[in-house]
């Protein structure tokens, strides 16, 4: 199997940037707009609801996420790490 370079360089350190982050900017919010849609009474019941919730996930949400991943972090690239959103 052939090995692909790639021109982009690699840091140190893991973003922590949550807008090129597609559990983040994506995921994370359709979820917790599902698990929290009333009052929570303990943490318990915070667990239960996002196993459940994780559960019905729709495989879409989670695949339209991982394809807009790639745009963003390029333009993440071209931006030279600075805002980029205005460019997507």
């Amino acid at each position: 199997m052939k090995h692909q370079t790639s021109s982009l360089q690699l840091c140190g350190q893991p973003t922590v940037r949550t807008d090129i982050n597609p559990v983040d900017y994506q995921i994370w919010r359709k979820l917790q707009e599902r698990v929290y849609h009333s009052q929570i009474r303990d943490v318990d019941q915070q667990k239960s609801r996002l196993i459940e919730e994780w559960e019905h996930f729709h495989q879409v949400v989670i695949n339209e996420a991982a394809r807009q991943w790639s745009p963003r972090l390029r333009a993440c690239v071209r931006a030279h790490g600075g805002h980029f959103e205005h460019r997507l």
